[in-house]
Parts: C-alpha cells; structure tokens; sequence
C-alpha cells in the first residue's frame, strides 16, 4: 500500500488522460513507485480551465500537490520525485547508467512519438476508435455534435504530427517500421530477464512505457501486432503497469546497457536522433521555424523547429558534463560503435527556469480569447506564451 511520506504533498493529484502517452509513463512511475496520488481524468474544460492557467499550456499529465503547488514534464517530474522520494530509485544511482538511462528516456520521448502518432492515426481502424473516444472522452463540451469534434480533433493531429512532421511517401517505410523494430529488440532483451535493464523497473522501462501502452498495446491495430510478433513486450506493458516497490524485495541487478537488443537503440540514439537534436538546436539558434533532417536514408521535411527540444538537449549536455572523466569514458565506449555525440557551444534553451519544479505562482493568465483558440487549434509545439523567470535570490 502507498506510504504517506509528505503530508504536505499527499495525495497527490495526477490529472491525465486515458489516452495519452505520457499520461501512461507518469501513472506508472507513481504506481510502481506507491506514491499516494489521485487520478483525475480531464476533459477540454479542465485542461482550458484549471491546466493552461496553471501551467501554461493544455498538456497531460500534471500534478497538483495538495498544497497547491504544480509539477508539469514528466522528465522534471520524475527528476523531483525522485528527490523527494528516493526508494526504491527509479533513476540508476551508477552515473553512467543514470546518464544512459536519461537518453534512452529523451529518445523514448521525441524520437518515438512520430510513430506511435502514426500507429494511431493512419490505420483507419485505429483512428475511427480514437475519434469516436475522444469524442465522447476528451471534447464533451466541444460546440458541435461528438462525432464532428472527435473527426476534428484527429483531422488536426494528422495534420501537426505526421503531415507536419515530415510523413512523406519517403520517410512513411522508415516510420512504420520503428515500431516493428522497437518490438524486436525489446523481445530479444525481455527473453533474458524481466525489465529492460534487469530485475526491477528502472527509467528506461517508465520512459518505453510511454509509447508502448497507451499506444501500443491499447489501440486496435498496433495491439494486434504486438500480440502476435512480440508477446514478451505484451506481457511487459503487463508486468510494469502491476509492478509495485514493495514486491520487488531483493537488491536489484542491473545491466550496462551490453545485452545485445541495447544496440539498435544505442544505434539510433547516436546516428538518428542527437543528430536531429543538434540540427533542431542550430536551427532555433539561427532563428529558424522549420528545418530539413536526414534519417535512415531520407530526408524529412519542414519539420517544426521546437524549443523544447533545444531545453532537451541543453539538459543532456549538462547531465554529461557532470560526469567524471572515466565516466565520460564508460559512456562514449557503449556508443563508439555506432557514434559520438558532439555538442553545441554555448546553447541555452531559455527554459530551465521555465522547468524548475513546482512550477513559480503567479503565471500571466490567458485571455479568454486564448484560450478559446488553444482550445480550438490545439496547444502548440513550444508554449503559447513568453516562459516564466525564476526570481533569483
């Protein structure tokens, strides 16, 4: 059973959405771990009402703590969490897993989500459930009659998250495919132990949840998929959504990222995704809004230039410059086959402050006007509005 540890937090409110990626990766996280939390699934009124003023945009999940304080990200989030409350980390405690397991975690979180968009959106069969849900779930209090505001809503999220996100006849293959790829070397990983690094759920298990369950294992076509070419994957969305601290008794044995089915990741990590990290920062810097990447072969166009991303890799930078020499050796040994990760030089995001947890009171309110436009056309990439500074003592 949950431990209250912090009454000043406790119970925690996890607003979320039942069909959201990150909504899953959070609620796992706080499952395994026992925190005490309640689950309160939003619709649009709640994310226009209560979320945006709160936290600037209309994005699941956040956390409200009971003092009223707010946590948004679900990277800072579980970073705060996990300071909060310690055992059993989640986190590797060995610097160069921690670090290892932070990228997996950025690459689970942007690299994957194209194609978990597309699972979900192209398949007709998946997308006339998803509108119909979302529908009825997300857009009750939508102006027009439930069927029009869910084929709206997945009309729009083609349009920003695969059309708008470089989907071509060329890069289509290469999209599908991840997830294909994705289930192949989880399978060759859980034939030997029973998470992604070991014994015990650890970051990279809460970070590959994301786009596994809600995703994955839960929409029509995808699902199917995975029953039928990747049952041990299936049986792990399972074992890490049950999972809980105090079942798991022993100390855990963790691997180094060495176990075979690591390479493709590590592969992708360092030929495809931080050189889109670094061509998305170059951008921004250059004061760019779009931007053409190379991956697998193609060429994806006019992609979104998002700051956001730009804080990612600003983060991970600093998480590697912390690392002593011998570590920073460890980790450019596991990637020397496959890349190096070069960096940039100087690079701030401008959105440190804007992640410091809990989030500042105080945030610029939105006129009814934006939100009724946000409400419409959807929160965007980066935020609808200038980020908050942190007063400095």
């Amino acid at each position: 059973m949950p431990q209250s540890r912090h009454p000043q937090w406790e119970p925690i409110t996890a607003y979320v959405a039942d069909m959201s990626y990150f909504s899953g990766k959070m609620e796992a996280y706080l499952r395994y771990k026992e925190i005490p939390f309640e689950r309160r699934v939003v619709d649009s009124k709640v994310m226009r009402d209560e979320i945006l003023p709160a936290t600037g945009l209309m994005k699941v999940p956040v956390l409200q703590l009971a003092n009223g304080q707010w946590l948004k990200d679900t990277t800072p989030m579980i970073e705060w969490l996990e300071s909060s409350y310690p055992d059993p980390p989640v986190i590797p405690k060995d610097p160069v897993l921690r670090f290892m397991s932070k990228l997996v975690e950025d690459y689970a979180d942007e690299w994957c989500w194209r194609a978990a968009l597309y699972w979900r959106w192209q398949p007709l069969e998946s997308r006339k459930l998803l509108m119909r849900r979302i529908g009825h779930e997300v857009l009750a209090d939508f102006p027009a009659p439930k069927w029009l505001a869910g084929w709206y809503y997945g009309r729009r999220q083609m349009a920003t998250y695969l059309a708008g996100d470089g989907m071509s006849a060329a890069t289509e293959p290469h999209i599908k495919q991840q997830y294909l790829d994705l289930l192949d070397n989880m399978s060759l990983i859980l034939a030997d132990q029973p998470y992604l690094l070991g014994t015990h759920p650890t970051l990279v298990d809460i970070a590959l949840f994301g786009p596994m369950f809600r995703h994955y294992a839960q929409d029509p076509t995808p699902s199917r998929v995975m029953e039928e070419r990747a049952p041990a994957v299936y049986a792990w969305v399972g074992r890490v959504w049950n999972a809980r601290a105090h079942r798991l008794r022993s100390e855990p044995s963790l691997g180094d990222f060495a176990h075979p089915g690591w390479e493709y990741f590590l592969r992708e990590i360092a030929q495809n995704y931080w050189p889109f990290l670094l061509s998305n920062a170059r951008a921004w810097a250059a004061g760019k809004s779009r931007l053409d990447h190379e991956a697998h072969g193609v060429t994806y166009e006019n992609l979104k230039v998002v700051r956001y991303r730009v804080y990612c890799l600003e983060m991970l930078q600093n998480e590697y410059r912390t690392l002593s020499e011998p570590h920073r050796k460890a980790v450019d040994g596991l990637l020397r086959p496959y890349g190096t990760l070069k960096f940039i030089d100087p690079l701030d995001s401008g959105l440190i402050d804007e992640h410091h947890l809990p989030l500042r009171p105080g945030r610029a309110q939105p006129s009814a006007l934006q939100r009724f436009k946000l409400g419409l056309i959807g929160t965007p990439w980066d935020m609808p509005a200038k980020p908050t500074k942190r007063d400095r003592p």
